[in-house]
């Protein structure tokens, strides 16, 4: 067999791993590769042979992966993603002068928003458009900045501070009055606005009652997959949300929202601007990224 120049495997036994290794489902990787199971299977057993390791486990409900598996995955996702990021920057024309910026809806409309308006007062030439998810970001969408609670797992990627936050119970004004004065335990009790994000960086209100040292139980409550609803149920009387006060400040300061009680907690992680490194970034994104962190 010839000697590889970068003594890799082939190319589609690594992109076929890598798909099923994500979805730990060998349908899902055919399904998304558009090809058969058992070509994926195929693809598997040679890469494993080639290696001479096993890289999946079969489990009672589908398959896992190995340790093996484990620090191959990490290690395609780095490099497919960093590939990713170079074809985007290239496939960028001189004449391209946008600016993609993403950030969940909560954050768009509560934070990013209003500030885009001003700097378009001092930049007016250059677009900028949003990008608006409240799910994972998807391999290959162009983003040139991010606005995101928590650090991205990509250790490639450039992340710089934009606030810390705090967080508290808030609701409605009507109910705020209720619950002044509300004990942990009472409050734990109470119907409680739970958010299910993706991004597993987001505090719940497990973790949150956990860090203030309550271990009792905990109302199930409303269970949503959106910040954005769950702060919109509240102002309906809904139930209590966990409120990143900075964040939400807008809403506070018009009273449709009202945190109460003494319980508040520096909140975990903070926002950052996550970014590509320096070189890979357009004049506009610098622009944009620099007045951010400016007019924090």
């Amino acid at each position: 067999m010839a000697r590889r120049y970068y003594n890799l495997p082939p190319l589609n036994t690594l992109a076929s791993f890598e798909c099923a290794a994500r979805n730990l489902s060998i349908k899902d990787a055919a399904q998304e590769l558009n090809v058969t199971p058992g070509a994926v299977s195929h693809q598997i057993k040679a890469l494993e042979g080639e290696l001479g390791i096993s890289l999946f486990e079969r489990k009672h409900r589908g398959i896992g992966l190995t340790e093996d598996g484990q620090r191959l995955l990490a290690s395609l996702q780095r490099s497919f993603s960093d590939v990713s990021s170079t074809l985007a920057h290239l496939r960028r024309t001189s004449f391209d002068i946008s600016v993609t910026i993403a950030a969940t809806t909560a954050v768009s409309s509560l934070w990013l928003t209003p500030r885009l308006s001003r700097f378009w007062k001092e930049h007016g030439g250059i677009p900028v458009n949003q990008l608006l998810s409240d799910h994972a970001p998807k391999q290959g969408e162009r983003v040139d900045l991010r606005v995101k609670y928590g650090k991205s797992k990509d250790t490639s990627k450039t992340h710089q501070k934009l606030f810390s936050d705090h967080l508290a119970p808030i609701c409605s004004p009507t109910l705020a009055q209720k619950l002044a004065g509300t004990d942990l335990e009472t409050l734990a009790s109470m119907p409680l606005i739970h958010n299910e994000a993706d991004d597993e960086s987001w505090t719940t209100w497990e973790s949150w009652f956990r860090e203030l040292g309550y271990t009792g139980d905990i109302a199930a409550g409303i269970h949503v997959n959106n910040y954005t609803i769950a702060l919109q149920a509240a102002q309906d009387d809904a139930g209590i949300v966990l409120g990143w006060q900075r964040l939400i400040r807008p809403l506070l300061e018009q009273k449709r929202l009202i945190p109460f009680g003494p319980h508040v907690l520096a909140a975990p992680h903070s926002f950052y601007i996550i970014t590509e490194g320096e070189d890979m970034l357009s004049d506009n994104t610098k622009i944009l990224r620099d007045w951010l962190l400016e007019h924090i």
